[in-house]
């Protein structure tokens, strides 16, 4: 294989290789009731998480900028609450993680491993030295988005998407977030088409 070749070969499964989605792992839950149409408004606020990285008007305001954008784009129109044949509701949770990582740094210097086993080294026998493992803790933040349509009418969950991932400070940004949402609603049966 020449290497103009393989050159072209990884660049092409480099974008397929570790690259997560923005919405990270999304599930869809799809109620027995139709979605009602494409009109929506806001569900009325229920309490917050009480966690103010999340919990803040700066972070409601994108949440809620994020998934409009994005029903709008999906052909759902926000009306007036008495006239929404939809009511949208969206949770959101953090949770701190640690996962950990052992890497092995191999046997004692001065000894030879073959087939027969390791010889050398500081008289460990067949075996080998010890091998020193080196263990690390990683910390990391885990996010869950749910977003619920529920039928107006009923007041039964019509839809449901949920994203979870691991997230970082470019997720709570509004392109992070409107990103997110978009990857969420991409199985969202469309609304009316645009009237003109």
């Amino acid at each position: 294989m020449t290497k103009a070749l393989l050159a072209a070969a990884i660049a092409v499964c480099l974008p397929l290789v570790g690259c997560e989605s923005p919405g990270g792992q999304v599930s869809v839950l799809t109620g027995n009731t139709p979605l009602a149409g494409s009109t929506y408004a806001w569900a009325p606020v229920q309490s917050g998480s009480g966690d103010p990285r999340i919990d803040n008007d700066i972070m409601r305001e994108r949440i809620r900028t994020a998934i409009d954008t994005n029903l709008a784009a999906k052909g759902y129109t926000q009306v007036d609450p008495s006239k929404a044949k939809l009511l949208v509701a969206y949770h959101v949770g953090l949770q701190n993680k640690t996962d950990y990582s052992a890497s092995s740094m191999g046997g004692h210097p001065g000894m030879a491993c073959g087939v027969r086993g390791c010889i050398g080294g500081y008289g460990w026998g067949m075996y080998g030295a010890p091998m020193d493992v080196d263990i690390r803790s990683i910390n990391y933040t885990e996010g869950a988005v749910m977003l619920d349509l529920v039928d107006a009418a009923s007041g039964k969950l019509a839809w449901r998407a949920t994203s979870q991932k691991r997230v970082d400070q470019k997720d709570a940004t509004q392109d992070g977030l409107n990103a997110i949402i978009a990857d969420m609603v991409k199985a969202l049966p469309l609304g009316a088409p645009p009237a003109g």
